[in-house]
C-alpha cells in the first residue's frame, strides 16, 4: 500500500503544473523540511527550478542560504524528481490587501456644503 503522499506526489508531477508544484510543496513543507525551519520560512513561488522563499528574518535567510543544498536535496527526494534547482529568498512582507477587501479600512468621507 502506498503513502497518500508519495501518490499525490506521482499524480502532480503528471500534471505538470507550477501551481500544483507549489500546492504540493506548501502542504508537504513542515515534513520536507521539519516544523521548526517551516514555522520561519514558507514557500512563495515554484517555477523553472526556482524556488522563492520568504523568510520571517535576516538571520533565517541567512541560515537558509547556506542550507541550500540540502533543502533543495531533500524536496527533490521527497517530490520524487528534480523539482528544484535553485533557492531564491523574497521578502516576507505580507502583500497589501486591496481596499475593497479590507474591512480595517476606513473610506474617506466628504461632508455635503
Amino acid at each position: 500500500m502506498e503513502r497518500a503522499g508519495e501518490f499525490l506526489g506521482k499524480a502532480l508531477r503528471r500534471l505538470n503544473r507550477p501551481e500544483a508544484a507549489l500546492a504540493w510543496l506548501e502542504n508537504a513543507w513542515p515534513t520536507v523540511v521539519g516544523h521548526a525551519l517551516a514555522a520561519h520560512a514558507q514557500p512563495v513561488r515554484c517555477q523553472n527550478g526556482l524556488l522563492e522563499l520568504a523568510a520571517s528574518s535576516k538571520a533565517w535567510q541567512k541560515q537558509l542560504q547556506s542550507m541550500q543544498g540540502e533543502l533543495c536535496s531533500r524536496i527533490n527526494h521527497a517530490w520524487g524528481g528534480t523539482l528544484i534547482r535553485e533557492l531564491k529568498f523574497v521578502d516576507s512582507k505580507p502583500a497589501r490587501v486591496p481596499r475593497e477587501a479590507d474591512n480595517e479600512h476606513t473610506p474617506f468621507i466628504r461632508r455635503r456644503s
